[in-house]
C-alpha cells in the first residue's frame, strides 16, 4: 500500500499509493472506466452482493483477501501488547457493560457535583474508581444474558423482559423459546 524507499520516482517513496494503483498491480484495474466509488456501495444500507464484480473501485478492493484479513492497527496494537481484542455488536449498547459502568458513574457524579467544571474534574475521576468490582462483574453477567438472548432470536421487549425475568448466572432457561411462544 506504500511506495518502496527504491520507487524510481523520488516525491512517491514512502507515500500511499492508492486504490487505482494497487489494483493495476494486482491486475484488477478494468479496462472499462471504473468509478472510486459507486451509488450502490455509498448507500447507508448498502448490501453485501458479492455477484457485483466491478461496480467500484473501492468494492474490488474490499473483496481481497488480505483486505479482508487485514487487522485495524488498534487491533494489531491491543493483540500485540497480549490482550484479547473483543468487538461489540454496533448499536446494542446493552451488550456493552461498559456502557452500565458509564451510566452508573454518571448517577453517582450527579449526586456529588454542583455541575461546575471544576467539581466535574474533582469528582468524576474519583467516581470511577470507586464503583466496586461487584457492581462491574454484575454488569458483565448481565451483558451476558442480554447476548444470549439475542443469539436465541428473541428481539425488541422480549428480550428486555427476558432478561428481567431469567437472572440465571450467565444464560437463560433452555426452554424460554417455548415459553415466548406460548
Amino acid at each position: 500500500m506504500i511506495f518502496p524507499n527504491d520507487y524510481p520516482i523520488e516525491k512517491l517513496r514512502e507515500q500511499p499509493k492508492g486504490i487505482k494503483k494497487v489494483l493495476e498491480e494486482r491486475n484488477l484495474w478494468p479496462k472499462e472506466r471504473i468509478n472510486l466509488t459507486c451509488k450502490k456501495c455509498s448507500e447507508k444500507d448498502a448490501d453485501n452482493d458479492l455477484t457485483r464484480l466491478n461496480c467500484c473501485a473501492r468494492w474490488i478492493i474490499s473483496l481481497q483477501p488480505d483486505f479482508l484479513e487485514q487487522r485495524s492497527t488498534l487491533e494489531e496494537i491491543i493483540v500485540g501488547l497480549g490482550h484479547v481484542f473483543e468487538w461489540y455488536p454496533k448499536f446494542y449498547c446493552e451488550c456493552n457493560f461498559i456502557e452500565q459502568y458509564w451510566g452508573f458513574a454518571k448517577r453517582e457524579v450527579r449526586g456529588l457535583c454542583s455541575y461546575k467544571y471544576a467539581d466535574l474534574l474533582k469528582h468524576v475521576p474519583k467516581t470511577l474508581d470507586s464503583v466496586p468490582i461487584m457492581t462491574i462483574r454484575k454488569f458483565a453477567r448481565k451483558l451476558w444474558r442480554y447476548m444470549d438472548t439475542y443469539n436465541r432470536g428473541l428481539e425488541g421487549r422480549t428480550v428486555e423482559w427476558a432478561v428481567n425475568k431469567y437472572k440465571s448466572h450467565y444464560r437463560l432457561l433452555e426452554n424460554i423459546e417455548r415459553i415466548m411462544d406460548n
